[in-house]
């Protein structure tokens, strides 16, 4: 895999980027600190803001709300629902019950030109998944940080063992809009990434595009998946899935996530980015795709990144 950036924006506008999705030509992104979904143009200039949330305004310094408080919103994809585009954005897990949450968001229609927000709280579905350890490492610990949609399945990634949790997409939008109490329990694909820079990398954003699962990873020099540190370096990739033959219904031994094509992401200005998601904006020839990340600066801002992938 060949990797050009094609442009690079510096946006004060969106605090702490975290998650991006492209639906028809326009750019969703969510921040780890921000109650608003931000509607983006290809110019990469700001459409608008959709508020998931109303923040408490002694919980917002400077823009941002407080660690202690935010949802941690890490994941954002897209899939139909009786016909209909929907965002879900979930959080991260890491925190419970304040970052067990989800929000799924109805996109504008010919006939409905609003987003439609609907907060849906998931502390049964995270505490479910706590108590699996191969769902979260003998750590216990949940970091989910990026998801990706197909037509059959949705992928939830968790950064602390790198684990892929395969769901049911029918099981699961049928769970998140009430209509049945039974948690939906996912399928575990291992994986493992290429170090960074000698220091273990963990999964930082998804996209299903082209029946590819491309994935973005990052590395920090951190005692933890949760807690900041050192940027050593991102990288962007596709994933192979290999083995479901192995599998006896949802055992999924030897289900594995195998690094089929690979590369870093170059400095910017002289710096690693943590590059936390990615989103396929178009493919432009046989093995060419323009794609979009985002990355959170730790310091109220966030950085756009226009990718030339070339396979």
């Amino acid at each position: 895999m060949h990797l050009s950036v094609l442009k690079h924006v510096h946006l004060t506008s969106i605090p702490s980027a975290s998650a991006v999705e492209v639906v028809n030509g326009n750019i969703y992104i969510v921040g780890d600190d921000s109650s608003f979904l931000y509607v983006l143009k290809y110019d990469l200039t700001v459409l608008a803001k959709v508020p998931l949330f109303q923040a408490k305004d002694e919980d917002i310094v400077e823009n941002r709300i407080l660690k202690k408080k935010k949802p941690d919103l890490e994941c954002i994809t897209r899939f139909n629902i009786n016909g209909y585009p929907h965002l879900l954005i979930l959080g991260s897990g890491s925190k419970s019950p304040r970052r067990d949450v989800a929000y799924l968001v109805k996109l504008p229609t010919p006939y409905n030109k609003k987003h439609l927000v609907w907060e849906i709280s998931l502390v049964k579905w995270y505490a479910f998944l706590r108590m699996n350890e191969d769902v979260t490492g003998i750590s216990g610990v949940l970091n989910f940080e990026a998801a990706a949609a197909t037509e059959t399945y949705l992928y939830v990634f968790n950064r602390e063992n790198n684990a892929i949790l395969r769901f049911d997409l029918v099981e699961f939008v049928e769970f998140i809009q009430g209509h049945t109490d039974g948690v939906p329990f996912p399928t575990i694909i291992t994986s493992e990434l290429p170090e960074i820079e000698t220091i273990r990398a963990g999964f930082s954003g998804a996209d299903y595009f082209d029946q590819k699962l491309f994935f973005t990873a990052a590395a920090e020099n951190t005692s933890n998946a949760i807690d900041d540190g050192a940027i050593m370096g991102s990288a962007v990739g596709i994933l192979s899935l290999d083995g479901e033959e192995k599998m006896r219904g949802k055992l999924a031994s030897g289900f594995v996530g195998h690094v089929s094509a690979y590369t870093l992401i170059p400095e910017i200005n002289g710096l690693p980015l943590k590059i936390e998601s990615i989103s396929i904006y178009e493919k432009e020839g046989e093995n060419s795709y323009i794609a979009l990340a985002v990355s959170d600066d730790d310091m109220g801002g966030s950085d756009i990144l226009m990718l030339q992938l070339d396979l």
